[in-house]
């Protein structure tokens, strides 16, 4: 029992929580800056949108173990419970629909306590069921997306624009141009991460015939989109410094040497000075540097309304 209870902790791979958390948490700090404070009902929406988001990051994570274990795409890889079976994959299969129904029971006690309007309600329902979807079908069924280089797409929709546009609007009923620019910046940042993961198993993925966005631009030109999106994540934050004159969004700076860095080593991949699996520790930078961003925007976002 302990063995299967810590192969599954193993396949909901936790070193991710981050990414399903950085969304809730800008769009919590901007609905807090709107409203001016938060009633119990406000945090208890809160918690539930965080649970939620991360449910949903589980759920992706699971049915991604089962799926790319049963096509052998990661035969290679000792981290992963199907593709090892430290987990039958029935078993997998049978925990991957109870967590789903279980995810979507707290997704409609998240609505209920958000939403007085019917129609908020089923078009947010129809969203998370759009959602539990597409957690499940990115390596899953017959024609997984996630093996048609359209997995970043669903990266930036449902980790930027859904977790930021949705946590806001849960809060407050209404959206901003400034909480889509700040949606914008995560989702950049959270497929930045995605294409990290598929530009380290470039090698691997194009041997199992995983068709990614980083097997069909090639390294040259995966490298050069990266570093598109995630300059462009950080000079869209200049953009909502500006427009906001928001100066505390300025502690950023500190993110500098290690975005240098890091981009350092993309350029070392672009050019084929290292092998693809040299970029592994890179995905855990990412991950940090794009949790770090949500937080220190959260942070200065709550100090610039408190001092104004």
């Amino acid at each position: 029992m302990v063995n299967f209870l810590q192969a599954f902790w193993q396949a909901t791979r936790p070193r991710t929580y981050p990414l399903a958390v950085a969304g809730i948490i800008v769009a919590n700090a901007l609905a807090y800056s709107r409203i001016g404070s938060f009633e119990t009902k406000n945090w208890q929406i809160f918690l539930l949108s965080l649970w939620v988001a991360l449910g949903l990051q589980i759920l992706s994570n699971l049915a991604n173990d089962y799926g790319d274990g049963i096509r052998g795409t990661d035969a290679h890889r000792l981290d992963r419970q199907t593709a090892q079976g430290t987990i039958n994959p029935k078993t997998l299969k049978k925990l991957i629909i109870s967590w789903g129904l279980f995810i979507f029971g707290c997704g409609i006690g998240l609505l209920w306590l958000s939403f007085n309007s019917l129609t908020d309600f089923f078009t947010f329902l129809a969203l998370g069921i759009i959602a539990i979807i597409a957690a499940v079908t990115y390596t899953m069924g017959k024609n997984p997306y996630g093996y048609n280089a359209k997995g970043e797409i669903a990266v930036f929709l449902f980790f930027g624009l859904v977790n930021v546009l949705g946590g806001v609007y849960l809060q407050t009923q209404f959206i901003r141009a400034m909480d889509i620019i700040a949606a914008v910046v995560i989702g950049l940042l959270c497929t930045c991460v995605l294409m990290i993961n598929n530009m380290r198993d470039f090698d691997t993925d194009t041997g199992a015939g995983k068709n990614t966005l980083a097997t069909t631009l090639g390294k040259e030109g995966m490298s050069h989109l990266y570093r598109f999106m995630l300059l462009g994540a950080y000079f869209l934050l200049i953009t909502f410094v500006t427009l906001r004159q928001n100066f505390y969004l300025l502690s950023l700076l500190v993110l500098v040497s290690p975005i240098a860095k890091h981009l350092k080593m993309v350029r070392h991949y672009s050019d084929e000075n290292i092998p693809s699996n040299a970029l592994a520790p890179e995905l855990a930078k990412i991950v940090l540097i794009t949790l770090a961003t949500s937080i220190l925007m959260s942070v200065s976002i709550l100090i610039f309304n408190y001092k104004n």
